[in-house]
């Protein structure tokens, strides 16, 4: 029996806009069957902010998104991930604490939501420079994943690590938007204690795509064939390869198609998760271009 292909859409601008209760209530609004629920923000998810909630105490913040949890369900709105962290590592050790910290409250945040997934980044080139050494970056990331995976096991959620695409900072290929050094730190990560229980992997089909520029890396489509059923998360948005534009799918230089082909034939089975930017076409249209976005999808996926 098939399992039913359900869409989703990434809220990080309409918790902006709108907060984060009114963000729920549009995605049920527009069709969504599922968020990603974004907890990135280091205005707002932050322990160092005083008027953040991850300000608060542990218990606290379970009463702040448990009640978020049962609005989400009130509403038919299945929280399937989360988006944590954007920066696991800055280069600074009290940067690097808090970081930590942040990346521990992520996974409580997501455990309380019921979401199985909690999205982060990879050490960025953007922040070690482009001549970082290769052991160099396999180490860091290794040792940053290996303690927030301990974070993750503690809550009974899992890390799902994005790939990664250029560095605009650079004008380069980021090191581990590299498909063959990408793989290699996940199977690295993976081989440690009983990590892969707890380790899967968030295809952006809008980084994949800026990294192939480059020419040391397949299609997305093809990224998607190369790391199979470890794929738990996605997500799905286009762009010209340039710029990390964020686009509806179909209106960038993806290969669409061949996207949902791969996806069909590694078996994924999770959310079609919609990660875009909601601005443009402008202010005031973010709504409607969430809504048209998910009919979008649906249509690609011949969905009614």
């Amino acid at each position: 029996m098939k399992t039913k292909k359900l869409v989703g859409i990434s809220t990080f601008q309409l918790q902006r806009i709108y907060g984060d209760e009114k963000a729920l209530e549009i995605a049920s609004k527009i069709g969504a069957d599922a968020i990603d629920f974004d907890l990135s923000c280091c205005e707002r998810f932050n322990c160092e902010n005083p008027l953040s909630i991850y300000s608060k105490s542990d218990d606290e913040i379970r009463q702040y998104f448990s009640l978020l949890k049962d609005k989400a369900e009130k509403l038919g709105i299945k929280i399937s991930q989360t988006h944590g962290r954007l920066r696991i590592y800055l280069g600074n050790p009290d940067e690097d604490k808090i970081a930590l910290e942040n990346a521990r409250l992520d996974c409580l945040a997501t455990s309380v939501l019921g979401a199985p997934y909690c999205v982060m980044h990879s050490i960025a080139t953007s922040v070690t420079g482009p001549d970082a050494d290769a052991s160099f970056m396999h180490d860091t990331c290794f040792g940053v994943y290996k303690t927030i995976i301990g974070y993750a096991k503690k809550y009974g959620v899992k890390i799902a690590t994005e790939t990664m695409g250029d560095s605009p900072k650079y004008g380069c290929c980021d090191f581990f938007g590299n498909l063959a050094e990408f793989k290699k730190m996940y199977d690295r990560v993976c081989a440690y204690e009983d990590n892969e229980n707890y380790f899967v992997i968030c295809i952006d089909t809008g980084h994949c795509n800026k990294a192939m520029r480059f020419n040391n890396n397949p299609k997305p489509s093809d990224f998607i064939r190369a790391m199979g059923d470890k794929i738990k998360c996605l997500h799905l948005n286009d762009n010209n390869t340039f710029t990390d534009q964020h686009k509806i799918p179909m209106s960038g230089d993806i290969d669409w198609n061949d996207v949902v082909k791969a996806l069909d034939e590694v078996g994924y089975d999770g959310v079609y998760n919609l990660e875009l930017n909601l601005k443009n076409f402008g202010e005031g249209l973010e709504i409607e271009m969430a809504e048209f976005a998910i009919k979008v999808m649906r249509n690609m996926l011949n969905l009614k």
